[in-house]
């Protein structure tokens, strides 16, 4: 009763027919051609993409964000170059703009700048193809956001493959809050994919930037996909496909999960898979060519998976520094020629290997998949939410609070018995996180530091969509007497000292990715000063940017401190600051 009560009040308010605008999407998309793929012999890129399949070929593909548009092409034509010297055949090339890609014009002047390069018109995403012969695939800051309708025809007109990232409907931009026009033009682009579905141009998610990165279970990760397939297949007719993996390190879950998302959606016409991005919550910050160990066991699992199971799952591989920089286009071509060498071996590998186990888990997961779907697409319903309309299925789902989309409907809690999640497959993240926080709390207590904080309230929020590093400080804070007052992920500046100031607080804490700490910082100071208020403000999560003149990111903690903001990543130190400050 509590699950339909809360749905009921996400229903949005009276809105556009989204049906109809799925109509004025194919209408846009068939008035303009998009090239089609570079591979000879090929129809398209899906035709190539299943021939590997069918064949036991291994599909790669490289993800890459450089500073500059100038530094993204020329590395592409060094991959090229690559490429054609060793043989080391690549599928498509996955550009990551700045996500002021994803904002009107008008918006970008007031955003923090990201670590990644601009698109501004046509000529700049035709840059990108005419790079080298390499697909490319425009994923990050397009379909979901925004400028969603330019930037999505933009990436057709240059042949961009697979255009996305639905997942990330559920991120926030810097100062745009309109959200019926963002996901009205959401869904018009949504139709405008439909309209090149004969060609084979899909739509992607990336599973780990959208709900299921909050997740504790692998079985929901899997059912939640189900709900995105259903709003982009069934309701908008365009093609969708899925990327996944960066926040799953375990190697049988990995599997077990690429094989449920196989079985549950893919077809002979249409393999549902795209790519496994290499687990990045597993490497380490120091000692870090320590990294190539975890990776290559991680792809060899991998390459094997393909090649018994023919899911027409590409590899993306990520380079060792993934965990503390935006990596150099070195550091990318040597963790793929790691994984093309590891490829060399496999087949050797390839009889010792028992996947009984891990088709175990495929089985469960799919169940729990299906009961999962079943049980939101039956509470929607009844609910009131017109489940036949894209539109109100996405304005809906983007309000409804990340952490109780799993609970809602997952098995073990969807009938009332249990308070919290039991996994049937623990994400390992989210174990992960658990265990640090109790190991933090721990290691506080024993130095007295136990409740230090009552009495205190503590403003907290994520700079971007990463959720599990607030999550842990949120639970250290709280155990150490503090009332905390979590506002989100996709936070502007502003939004975190407006909730300071409406709770009385002095404290202010942020964690930030993408490059923006610098940015992030220096606005919230401004705003400070423009208020004329006293704040105790606290950075944490990766404090890196680039700056004017490099192309490649600097480490900014140090510059961070000195200007006044507590970001040396250390939550005891933290602690202490706010223990010991005094208003």
């Amino acid at each position: 009763m509590a699950t339909l009560e809360y749905i009921r009040g996400l229903k949005p308010a009276p809105h556009a027919d989204g049906r109809e605008l799925v109509k004025k999407g194919i209408e846009i998309g068939n008035s303009f051609e998009a090239p089609l793929t570079w591979y000879e012999g090929y129809a398209n890129h899906m035709e190539y993409k299943k021939a590997c399949q069918r064949e036991g070929r291994i599909y790669w593909c490289l993800l890459m964000g450089l500073a500059t548009l100038a530094d993204e092409v020329e590395a592409v034509k060094q991959i090229y170059e690559f490429q054609e010297r060793t043989g080391f055949k690549l599928g498509s090339m996955l550009h990551i703009p700045s996500g002021n890609v994803a904002l009107p014009k008008e918006y970008r002047e007031n955003a923090p700048k990201t670590t990644s390069f601009m698109l501004e018109s046509l000529d700049d995403w035709m840059a990108l193809r005419n790079a080298a012969p390499i697909d490319i695939s425009l994923n990050d800051h397009h379909l979901v956001c925004p400028n969603s309708i330019e930037t999505t025809v933009n990436a057709l007109k240059a042949g961009a493959v697979r255009v996305g990232s639905f997942g990330q409907f559920l991120w926030d931009y810097p100062g745009f809050t309109d959200d019926v026009k963002r996901y009205s033009d959401m869904v018009t682009s949504l139709g405008i994919m439909a309209s090149k579905r004969d060609d084979m141009f899909a739509v992607e998610t990336y599973l780990d930037d959208s709900f299921p990165g909050y997740f504790m279970d692998c079985a929901s990760y899997v059912g939640y996909a189900l709900l995105e397939h259903y709003i982009c297949t069934k309701l908008c007719g365009a093609r969708y496909v899925i990327s996944f993996g960066g926040l799953l390190s375990e190697g049988n879950t990995r599997i077990a999960v690429a094989l449920a998302l196989h079985e549950l959606m893919g077809t002979e016409e249409q393999p549902v898979l795209t790519y496994i991005n290499g687990s990045t919550n597993m490497q380490w910050d120091h000692d870090i060519d320590g990294n190539y160990g975890f990776a290559a066991q991680e792809m060899l699992l991998e390459i094997c998976a393909e090649k018994k199971f023919h899911m027409a799952l590409a590899i993306n591989p990520v380079s060792i520094t993934e965990k503390i920089a935006v990596p150099t286009l070195q550091e990318l071509l040597n963790i793929y020629s790691c994984g093309k060498r590891v490829e060399e071996k496999a087949d050797e590998w390839m009889p010792l290997i028992d996947w009984t186990p891990i088709i175990e888990m495929k089985d469960v997961m799919v169940k729990e998949a299906k009961t999962y779907f079943h049980n939101a697409m039956s509470a929607f319903k009844e609910a009131g939410i017109d489940t036949e309309d894209p539109l109100e299925m996405l304005l809906m789902l983007k309000k409804f609070a990340p952490q109780k989309l799993e609970k809602a409907f997952h098995s073990s809690t969807a009938d009332g018995q249990n308070e919290e999640v039991i996994p049937f497959y623990p994400t390992v993240l989210g174990r992960q996180t658990n265990e640090m926080r109790d190991e933090i709390i721990q290691e506080l207590k024993a130095e007295g530091l136990g409740k230090s904080l009552e009495g205190k309230k503590i403003v907290i929020a994520s700079g971007d969509a990463h959720a599990y590093g607030l999550q842990l400080v949120d639970g250290v804070l709280r155990e150490m007497g503090a009332v905390t007052i979590n506002i989100g992920v996709d936070m502007d500046p502003i939004d975190l000292l407006d909730a300071a100031d409406e709770d009385g607080t002095p404290y202010v804490g942020v964690s930030c990715h993408n490059g923006q700490a610098l940015d992030y910082g220096k606005q919230l100071l401004e705003l400070a000063r423009e208020r004329g208020r006293e704040y105790i403000f606290f950075m944490g999560g990766k404090l890196n940017t680039i700056l004017p003149g490099d192309a490649e990111p600097t480490e900014v903690g140090p510059m961070l401190c000195d200007m006044g903001i507590q970001a040396d990543n250390d939550i005891k130190t933290t602690v202490v600051l706010i223990k010991d400050h005094s208003r």
